[in-house]
């Protein structure tokens, strides 16, 4: 006799909880990261959010970031990560979807 084992074709999924980053107090004197991931319109909601920040936060100060690794879309390694927690008080991104 012979025995058919029937699968699940769906991956389990694996959930992982991240707590936020604590909330700065105030933006004044802070350096804010500014992650673009390269698709289309996320630079210009960037643009708009740093000229209201600085509206807001004249003090503050901006450093620009994008992914290394990838073509049309850029992705932030681990190490891209590191680097930028090192470099900024807190960071922006966005994706555009």
């Amino acid at each position: 006799m012979s025995v058919i084992k029937v699968r699940n074709p769906v991956a389990e999924t694996v959930a992982q909880k991240v707590d936020p980053a604590p909330r700065l107090g105030d933006l004044n004197g802070k350096r804010i990261g500014l992650y673009w991931n390269m698709k289309a319109g996320g630079d210009v909601a960037l643009s708009r959010i740093r000229e209201r920040l600085q509206e807001r936060y004249p003090g503050a100060s901006f450093a620009e970031y994008q992914g290394s690794v990838g073509g049309l879309m850029r992705h932030c390694t681990a190490a891209d990560s590191d680097r930028i927690a090192k470099e900024v008080d807190a960071v922006i991104g966005t994706t555009s979807d």
